[in-house]
């Protein structure tokens, strides 16, 4: 246990508790309100305490037990920022928005204001989170606590979003819907915090939500749209990897979606390679015109930039010794492809419990364990077979499959170190667990069939439960 570099003081601790009664006396009533026509808000301030608690825990551990690490460097080089504003507002926002230069950061700050750490600013990426939590900070008076539990409840918005988007399709499923989304410890701990994983798990989920919203639902498109774009931002800024990984995937999804819903076999048929064509131009497309934007993770500096990832996490002296070893990987597709049942298995199922060495990484080891035999459960109850037939016809089990295998092989190849891919993982758990909970469901909606004697067809569930309730009221027509 080390001194912390940051203390959280009495008045700090008194004024949280007072926010949270505030928070917590707001939510409640719009859960009241809400819950009557939308039973699943009944987890709505669970979900928020889970939050904000997430957040607490994640700051007590970070300052009084480790005492330092990349919250707290993100902290230290946002109050900088924050005393700028406190001496004119407008600089600061010129500082907000002006280019991280040695020029920049010589001009907008001085001895009095304080500089943020060199490594900090100088990294386009991590300088988007002090960006993004300074104007948080200065609600939070710089305090360390405030701040972590503003950032909480912020994040949560689109938390919730997503959550309420999958109850949409299946609302039989709420409460473990509410497991996947809501609950799950490493996305709460990991996900709640001052971290860039916080605030693009939140973008990402925003952008799925808000997709829907767009192309489904077909209402509040302008601000849906708002949404998308700020939260591909966000991904790209920040981690444009977690943005490589979920736009294939929902670009599948809204074209698939589409296609499915075809009721001729043969239209459908053939409209599916023309759909998958659809997919790969739009995915190669967009990806390639990010190319300066996902700097070192675009297309064409994708196969070094994962060599030399991989390579570097391996370092024991800077990393520690808590790493797994893939093997040799050569700079080739081929080389990196041959890594991809270890690497995603790692990805999604590891550290396990002879692999852990601290409380942190045991936690995680139990939820992946858990997250193992449900994965079995579903294997064996729908024989591989049944499983592949229910994917290749729900195009929201294609999105949450797919993206959570092919990030689960992305972290896995790229990051041999425990500590840091039971943290990067957190995007794909929400989407894993509930793919394998919506799978569970349609086959106990099978067997209940079956049992009666009555029919059943995979089909029927290609948009969501069949008996759901509708998206929008059906008008009546008077007589």
């Amino acid at each position: 246990m080390r001194d912390p570099l940051v203390t959280i003081e009495h008045l700090e601790v008194s004024v949280s508790i007072l926010l949270v009664a505030v928070a917590a006396t707001l939510h409640s009533r719009k859960k009241n309100i809400a819950i009557k026509k939308h039973p699943e808000y009944r987890y709505y301030l669970w979900g928020l305490y889970a939050k904000v608690l997430g957040g607490v825990f994640f700051t007590l551990i970070y300052l009084y037990y480790y005492g330092n690490g990349d919250t707290v460097s993100f902290y230290l080089s946002a109050i900088p920022l924050v005393n700028v504003f406190m001496e004119d507002p407008m600089t600061y926002l010129k500082a907000l928005f002006a280019e991280n230069t040695m020029e920049n950061r010589m001009a907008y700050f001085s001895p009095n204001t304080g500089y943020p750490l060199g490594y900090i600013y100088f990294d386009p990426r991590t300088y988007t989170l002090v960006r993004i939590i300074s104007p948080l900070m200065i609600i939070g008076f710089k305090s360390f606590l405030l701040t972590t539990i503003l950032v909480a409840m912020v994040s949560y918005t689109g938390v919730w979003r997503l959550y309420r988007m999958l109850v949409r399709y299946y609302p039989k499923l709420r409460g473990k819907l509410a497991i996947a989304v809501l609950f799950m410890p490493s996305c709460i701990f990991w996900g709640s915090g001052i971290l860039k994983d916080t605030f693009t798990f939140a973008a990402m989920c925003w952008y799925i939500a808000a997709l829907d919203s767009i192309f489904f639902l077909k209402k509040d498109r302008i601000p849906s749209w708002i949404a998308v774009i700020l939260s591909v931002l966000v991904m790209v800024a920040m981690k444009p990897y977690i943005f490589m990984a979920i736009f294939p995937a929902s670009i599948l999804w809204l074209i698939y979606n589409r296609v499915a819903r075809i009721r001729s076999s043969l239209v459908r048929l053939l409209a599916i390679p023309v759909g998958m064509a659809l997919l790969v131009s739009i995915s190669l497309f967009t990806l390639n015109s990010l190319g300066d934007k996902l700097d070192k993770f675009s297309l064409e500096n994708a196969l070094q930039t994962t060599v030399t990832t991989q390579r570097d996490m391996k370092r024991s002296e800077q990393y520690g010794s808590n790493y797994f070893d893939l093997g040799e990987i050569e700079p080739t597709w081929g080389s990196v492809m041959s890594k991809f049942p270890a690497a995603t298995f790692a990805g999604l199922y590891r550290p396990s419990l002879l692999e852990s060495n601290n409380v942190v990484m045991l936690l995680a080891a139990l939820e992946n364990t858990w997250l193992l035999l449900l994965s079995i459960q579903v294997l064996v109850r729908t024989r591989v077979w049944h499983l592949i037939t229910l994917i290749r016809v729900n195009p929201l089990l294609q999105m949450c499959y797919l993206f959570a295998i092919g990030y689960a092989f992305m972290i896995g190849i790229t990051t041999p170190n425990f500590g840091a891919l039971v943290r990067f993982k957190i995007p794909l758990l929400p989407f894993m667990l509930s793919g394998l909970f919506i799978t569970s469901h349609i086959l106990d909606r099978r067997r209940d069939a079956r049992g009666r004697k009555g029919r059943f067809s995979f089909q029927d569930f290609v948009n969501g439960d069949p008996d759901r309730p509708p998206d929008r009221p059906v008008r009546k027509v008077n007589a």
